[in-house]
């Protein structure tokens, strides 16, 4: 008889331990309910650890909203000493979705992990505006992984992985990232560029190319993409075909006058400068306010001064009717430059380099009235 009574007092206390950590569990539920979320917090920790409640899929939600609620409450978290509280709520949550073989809290976990991804977002952002590139890309990634994990696919944590990836020279997760924005149609020109930027650092010149004129393709119109093309065209030394491409362009667009400016100064850099004036005087034409185009034409002439002057400099001392010669050529040159300066200064009046070049030759030619005028701004 008393090994029966026994028996069942230890069969009493293993189901008052059981039912001691489901009240465990209860408890969090409740103190979480009420805004307890220190006492929230140590009970659930209890409960996740419990062999009794540990494999329940319950238990894991309820760590997950309690959590989350502290992760959304930055003074909570900091009282607590909870910095890592979102990270905890989206392992607890995705911990319940993988017990919860039966679906039975699918939508209550799916709804948490939704809220959740914002904080994940913010965290990233503060992250990158910080420069801390590494911890963005790691916050994007879980917000890309929780939009998983509801059967969605979040492009914009994707991109964001990306652009982190390519500023914090980690270009292997920028280009898988980039790679799945490209292959759902992601519908910004950007994710070209750096997808191209994130696997030309891998070393892949050929498949950056790809992507670019990939890109091209999807966003004809788009002048980012086209100076991203030219960039790899100057960079592989292709000129020919860059001007090419950007011949076709301005044919499919005569009113944009980024293309003629940027033609012109492939030409500027070969060195062929009556090409260059054509191409930046059309740039002017249909853009007025083009400040870089008259800024490039004065340049042109001030840099044909510089070296018809240095020519004249070089020459001996007997010869000075052919130094004189030079002088005025350099000199005229100079003044064609004056006036696409001044419209430059018109322009950008704050622009120190044209300031400069135009004290320069208001000096040189001795237009003094202006030069004062520019010296008394």
């Amino acid at each position: 008889m008393k090994r029966t009574l026994i028996l069942v007092g230890l069969s009493l206390l293993i189901s008052l331990g059981s039912y001691a950590q489901k009240n465990k569990r209860t408890s969090a539920y409740m103190y979480n309910k009420n805004g307890e979320y220190k006492k929230a917090k140590e009970a659930i920790d209890e409960a996740c650890k419990h062999e009794k409640t540990v494999n329940d899929p319950k238990t894991w939600l309820y760590a997950g909203q309690i959590y989350y609620n502290i992760a959304a409450q930055p003074g909570v978290a900091d009282l607590l000493s909870e910095p890592d509280a979102a990270m905890k709520s989206y392992e607890a949550l995705k911990k319940a979705k993988e017990l919860d073989v039966k679906g039975t809290y699918k939508d209550e976990i799916s709804v948490y992990l939704a809220n959740l991804t914002n904080q994940f977002y913010v965290k990233g952002g503060t992250a990158f505006k910080n420069s801390d590139f590494a911890e963005a890309i790691e916050d994007f990634k879980i917000a890309y992984d929780i939009a998983e994990m509801n059967g969605k696919m979040d492009t914009v944590a994707a991109f964001n992985v990306g652009m982190a990836g390519v500023y914090g020279d980690d270009p292997a997760s920028a280009a898988e990232y980039l790679e799945k924005c490209v292959d759902a149609n992601f519908d910004d020109p950007r994710v070209y560029i750096y997808y191209n930027r994130a696997v030309k650092k891998l070393g892949d010149t050929v498949r950056s190319m790809e992507i670019i004129q990939a890109g091209r393709e999807r966003f004809p119109e788009e002048l980012t993409l086209l100076l991203e093309e030219a960039q790899l065209y100057l960079e592989r030394g292709e000129t020919e075909k860059l001007q090419a491409s950007l011949l076709k362009a301005v044919e499919q667009d005569p009113n944009n006058a980024n293309l003629f400016f940027l033609l012109g100064k492939t030409y500027d850099d070969e060195g062929n400068t009556e090409e260059a004036e054509k191409y930046y005087m059309k740039a002017a034409e249909v853009n007025p306010e083009f400040f870089e185009a008259y800024y490039n034409m004065g340049a042109i002439y001030v840099n044909k001064a510089a070296a018809i002057q240095s020519e004249a400099n070089d020459l001996p001392l007997d010869q000075i009717d052919k130094y004189n010669e030079l002088t005025e050529k350099a000199n005229e040159s100079l003044a064609k430059a004056v006036p696409f300066l001044e419209k430059s200064l018109e322009i950008n009046p704050e622009d120190g380099p044209t300031i400069a070049a135009l004290k320069e030759a208001y000096a040189r030619l001795k237009m003094n009235d202006k030069l004062d005028k520019l010296n008394n701004k």
